[in-house]
């Protein structure tokens, strides 16, 4: 009993990591103003000032696409976690912790034997954008993490492994656009879990 109550405990843990696939941004090029027509004029073309996407959208758009990059991999990952070193693709979407965390998650999935049915569903929004912050520019993003759109199986006795956590809850997740990096990659540096917060 003991060990499966382990099993559970270190499972709560790492499916906080699991993430968040499916997440949808809003659009980022449109406004309001891109739709209106001119009183006097009739036409097609909108305004190229409405259309420009600022730096701030710019950066929005680039931050969700990273937080749905990793969670694809780590997806993947979980789904055949002793396939290969999944270490490098992840580090492609993740820095420090959360890709520690992830990498971590991945291999205690295949020692543990384990593996993930499913693709993660998160409902992604955009909180804050700092494009000054001291750290470089930052991008704070809420998730609503859908906890029954995976399922763990015990890959010897093909027993789920219930998750422990309420059916949907917020993520906390922080994308950092790492300039000193080649091609100044943007990375998902932290992802927490708030399961005391269901949404």
């Amino acid at each position: 009993m003991t060990g499966r109550r382990w099993t559970a405990g270190v499972l709560l843990a790492l499916l906080s990591l699991a993430g968040c696939t499916e997440g949808e941004a809003s659009p980022e090029g449109s406004s309001p103003g891109a739709t209106t027509a001119s009183a006097s004029q009739t036409s097609t073309t909108p305004p190229v000032a409405s259309s420009a996407p600022t730096p701030e959208d710019e950066a929005a758009e680039a931050a969700t696409a990273v937080v749905t990059e990793m969670l694809r991999v780590t997806d993947a990952a979980k789904r055949d976690p002793g396939a290969r070193d999944w270490e490098p693709e992840i580090r492609r979407y993740a820095g420090d912790p959360a890709a520690l965390l992830a990498v971590t998650a991945v291999r205690d999935y295949a020692t543990i034997g384990l593996r993930q049915e499913g693709d993660t569903v998160v409902d992604l929004e955009v909180t804050t954008v700092d494009l000054a912050s001291p750290e470089g520019p930052t991008v704070r993003i809420t998730g609503c993490y859908d906890s029954q759109s995976t399922r763990v199986l015990n890959v010897e006795t093909g027993e789920v492994v219930p998750p422990g956590t309420p059916p949907r809850y917020v993520w906390d997740i922080t994308v950092t656009r790492y300039e000193a990096e080649p091609g100044s990659p943007w990375l998902v540096n932290q992802l927490d879990p708030l399961t005391d917060q269901p949404c």
